[in-house]
């Protein structure tokens, strides 16, 4: 009873530490969205204080020639935000590169902002003075490379900031397979060992023999449904990774379309204040384009929140959707590594199972693909994803998927689908995604995953890949 109370308080120390990493987990990730939610702001009002020095050197050179009183009170507007603005973004500046751009004499942006809204303000009270206007022309020329330099580093900061956290999920994984490990080390090995007493001690005990055998039956039971958790954690430390780099992806996503957005309002704006005339086909036209970025944006949230949906229950789900929302999520992650995906699916293959689970395991397999592609030279070979769906006469379904990344070495092919096998760098591989995958298709579709290395010909040229295939037998 003392060994069995051990166990459990060993077990209670081990779980909490799973839980530790899963809350460290959840808040990398909380931690992440928020540093693209501030990083987002600070671009915006770098980006509106870049336009500000455009727009009021316009305003100046309209007051001057109108005197319109409309305006003056306008540009007085823009220039109490471009205050505000510069504040803000002095206030929220904490890399020794943009401080340096601020406060240092190379570029000593601060002084240099300040000094043209001080100009801005002396054109406010000297309103015919034309030698104002054209040292207000002249600054305000010589500020927006300055100006630009300031938005492109922001950008930069937030991608090298996102980064940095995505790494520390790496820490999160290192953190729960250790853990798993002292799990192995200090409760199933003490297990096997008491087992074992327990088989010679049964041969000398047969008075108690049924008190003996209903004990060791509890122990497994009890041993065999932690194990279960285990594995559940760890299936849910896997989807995490693959979330925080689905994120990163829809990050990389939104940045064109709120691009254009922004262009086109800024566009329409411009000349709704300078009382330009806009045609109705140009408004349309306009219209069209910020509904159909808008469409585009929402798209990829119904994405990432049907990805992270949580439904156990199978129902009747076309592979090929499966397929498409592994490409969707995984788009922008192919198209910066310069990976081309060639599709050949049957729209009509049908199933009973579950979208999102079946997604996550075509998932694994491509990230599994686009590690090794990323190791080619793009000068010497092209990078190829090849993915197929088939129905055999015997009426089993296959998904094909096959890359031009060299194979994988003979010695070790057999071992790909072993838990925590990996050939990767402990800091990119943790042997679980596979082994999940293999458990996924095994115990929940009853199929199969086979791999093996094909030779093949494609645009009369000759590549050797990996070819793995996912069976599911009618």
């Amino acid at each position: 009873m003392k060994t069995i109370l051990n166990i459990k308080i060993t077990y209670a120390i081990l779980i909490f530490s799973l839980i530790f990493w899963a809350f460290f987990a959840f808040f990398t990730m909380n931690q992440l969205i928020n540093t693209q939610e501030i990083y987002a702001k600070l671009i915006n009002v770098s980006g509106k204080q870049r336009m500000l020095s455009q727009k009021t050197t316009l305003m100046v050179k309209r007051v001057y020639e109108t005197k319109d009183k409309n305006l003056l009170n306008h540009l007085k507007e823009l220039i109490t935000t471009m205050k505000s603005d510069h504040g803000f973004l002095l206030y929220n500046t904490r890399s020794k590169e943009l401080k340096k751009i601020y406060l240092e004499k190379e570029h000593n942006l601060d002084i240099r902002v300040k000094n043209y809204i001080s100009l801005l303000e002396t054109f406010l009270d000297n309103l015919d003075n034309k030698y104002i206007v054209e040292a207000i022309q002249k600054y305000s020329f010589e500020l927006l490379p300055t100006l630009d330099l300031v938005v492109n580093r922001f950008e930069n900061e937030s991608e090298e900031y996102t980064n940095e956290l995505k790494d520390r999920e790496l820490l999160i994984l290192f953190g729960t397979l250790l853990t798993i490990f002292l799990e192995a080390l200090l409760i199933v090995i003490p297990s096997v060992n008491r087992m074992i007493q327990t088989e010679d001690e049964l041969k000398d005990l047969n008075n108690n023999l049924e008190k003996k055998i209903e004990e060791q039956k509890n122990i497994i039971l009890e041993e065999q449904n932690e194990i279960k958790k285990r594995d559940k954690l760890s299936y849910e430390q896997s989807k995490l990774v693959s979330m925080g780099e689905m994120i990163g992806n829809i990050a990389h996503q939104w940045r064109q379309p709120l691009s254009v957005i922004t262009t086109i309002v800024s566009g329409i704006s411009l000349k709704l204040e300078y009382d330009e005339k806009i045609e109705k086909k140009e408004l349309n036209t306009s219209l069209e384009k910020i509904l159909v970025q808008a469409d585009y944006l929402s798209k990829t949230i119904d994405d990432f929140r049907n990805f992270i949906k949580v439904d156990k229950k199978p129902t009747k789900i076309k592979i090929s959707e499966s397929i498409n929302k592994s490409l969707v999520l995984l788009e922008s992650s192919l198209k910066v590594n310069h990976i081309k995906v060639d599709v050949s699916i049957d729209e009509d293959l049908s199933m009973l199972g579950n979208v999102n689970e079946l997604s996550q395991v075509i998932i694994n397999i491509l990230k599994n693909a686009k590690d090794v592609l990323i190791n080619l030279d793009e000068e010497d070979s092209q990078r190829l994803i090849f993915i197929k769906t088939e129905k055999t006469k015997d009426n089993k379904f296959i998904i094909s998927i096959l890359d031009n990344g060299g194979g994988i070495e003979e010695e070790i092919i057999n071992r790909v689908f072993e838990p925590y096998f990996t050939t990767k760098h402990s800091t990119i591989g943790t042997g679980i995604g596979l082994s999940m995958c293999d458990k996924i298709i095994r115990e929940r579709y009853r199929g199969n995953i086979t791999v093996e290395n094909k030779t093949f010909y494609y645009e009369k040229e000759k590549y050797i890949g990996a070819l793995f295939k996912i069976i599911f037998y009618r």
